[in-house]
Order: C-alpha cells, then sequence, then structure tokens
C-alpha cells in the first residue's frame, strides 16, 4: 500500500516535468504567433 501512494505522486510530477519540457520550446512560437496576429489586426 504504502508502495504505491509512494509511487503515484512522483509518475504525476514527472508527467507534468516532461509536459513542461514539451510545452517550454513553444512558448516563444506561441508568443511571436500572437504577435503576427496582432499585426495583422493592426493592418
Amino acid at each position: 500500500m504504502s508502495d504505491t501512494e509512494f509511487k503515484e505522486p512522483y509518475n504525476i510530477f514527472y508527467f507534468l516535468g516532461f509536459i513542461a519540457v514539451l510545452l517550454i520550446p513553444t512558448l516563444p512560437a506561441t508568443l511571436t504567433l500572437f504577435r503576427i496576429m496582432n499585426g495583422y489586426a493592426t493592418f
């Protein structure tokens, strides 16, 4: 019982970390895309 209780939060944190690592490189791309859309809106 204690083994599964210890393992579950670790897996959740590992999964969240993996998602964060995947999203970090796309952050500047989304920001530039948002800027381009704002530029087209002002145009």
